[in-house]
């Protein structure tokens, strides 16, 4: 798969995160399907501790690919527990990159 996700956590550490071809997955599944811890509480777009800046790539991302956003963010910010990759970047298989930096 084409589609890389990095993800750098509060602490500064960046984490490298695939798809690996799910269409119906946040940002945070992905994650924890790699054993790579980031921070949520809720996991359905209410409580804002999953939210992080996208540094690059927000064209490639659904914001509400697994839920619909309860609360509001500012452009450029997504809700990793209900954010994903669009799927028609997934099928196209280019060459994607996306950058994310948590806030929590």
């Amino acid at each position: 798969m084409a589609v890389v996700i990095k993800v750098k956590d509060i602490d500064g550490k960046v984490h490298t995160i695939s798809p690996n071809g799910e269409k119906n997955q946040s940002i945070i599944d992905m994650a924890e399907a790699q054993d790579i811890e980031l921070p949520y509480s809720c996991r359905s777009g209410a409580c804002f501790s999953c939210c992080g800046w996208v540094n690059k790539g927000m064209e490639y991302l659904d914001t509400e690919k697994t839920w619909e956003a309860l609360i509001d963010v500012e452009p450029g910010e997504v809700l990793t527990c209900i954010c994903g990759v669009k799927d028609s970047v997934l099928e196209k298989g280019d060459e994607v990159e996306i950058e994310i930096e948590m806030f929590n």
